[in-house]
C-alpha cells in the first residue's frame, strides 16, 4: 500500500470529521469513527492529531484558511463600508457552497463552550481565527476618511451576521430571501460606515 503523505491524511481527517459531525453531532464523532470515514488506521489519526481537541480545532482552521483564499480571490471593495460588505457576501456564498462546514462548525462551537472548564478559552480562539482574518483584511483596504476604530467591530459585527444568516439558511432553504437578506445587511454596513465618516470630517 503507498504511503499517504502527512498533509494529504490531516486533511482527509479534517474532511472525515466534518462528515461525521454532519451525521452524528459532536457527541457521535469518536475518533474511531473518524479513522473509518477516512479510511485511515487510528493510530495515524492519534499521531496526527494528539487529542480530539487539535482535530476538532483543525476544522475551524481549514475552514478559516479556504475562507481567506476565497476572500484574497474576490475582487472585494475598496474602503471599510465596501469591503465589510463583500467579506458578508463573498462569506456566505462560500458557506452555502460548503454546506457541510457550516454545519460542523456550529456544532463544534457548542462543543467548545460546554469545554470551558476542561480547556478554556477554546471557543474564544475558534472565533477569534474569523474575527482576526475579517479585520486584517478590513485593514487592507481603508481608505482616506475610513474610521479605524470602526474594523474590529465591524469584523465582530459581520461575524454576527454570518452566524443568524447561516442559521437562517438552513431552516429557510431559500436563496432569493437569503440573498436579499445579505444585500440589505450590506448596505446597512455601508450607511453605518458613512456616517461615521461624516463625523470625522465634521
Amino acid at each position: 500500500m503507498a504511503r499517504v503523505p502527512m498533509d494529504q491524511r490531516r486533511q482527509d481527517f479534517i474532511e472525515a470529521t466534518v462528515r461525521v459531525i454532519g451525521e452524528r453531532g459532536t457527541r457521535g464523532a469518536t475518533t474511531r469513527r473518524i479513522a473509518e470515514a477516512a479510511q485511515a488506521p487510528l493510530a495515524t489519526l492519534h499521531y496526527v492529531f494528539h487529542t480530539k481537541e487539535q482535530l476538532f480545532f483543525a476544522v475551524f482552521e481549514h475552514a478559516s484558511d479556504q475562507l481567506l483564499e476565497r476572500i484574497g480571490a474576490s475582487k472585494g471593495g475598496t474602503g471599510l463600508g465596501k469591503t465589510a460588505a463583500s467579506l458578508l457576501d463573498t462569506t456566505m456564498t462560500w458557506y452555502i457552497e460548503n454546506d457541510d462546514y457550516a454545519r460542523a462548525q456550529f456544532d463544534l462551537y457548542m462543543w467548545a463552550l460546554r469545554q470551558e472548564d476542561v480547556h478554556p478559552g477554546l471557543a474564544t480562539r475558534a472565533y477569534d481565527l474569523f474575527i482576526d482574518r475579517f479585520a486584517d483584511v478590513l485593514r487592507k483596504h481603508l481608505v482616506d476618511g475610513d474610521d479605524p476604530e470602526l474594523v474590529e467591530p465591524l469584523a465582530r459585527i459581520v461575524a454576527s451576521h454570518l452566524d443568524g444568516l447561516c442559521l437562517q439558511w438552513h431552516g429557510y432553504r431559500d436563496r432569493a430571501r437569503l440573498d436579499a437578506d445579505v444585500a440589505l445587511a450590506g448596505e446597512a454596513i455601508e450607511l453605518l460606515v458613512e456616517s461615521r465618516r461624516g463625523r470625522s470630517r465634521a
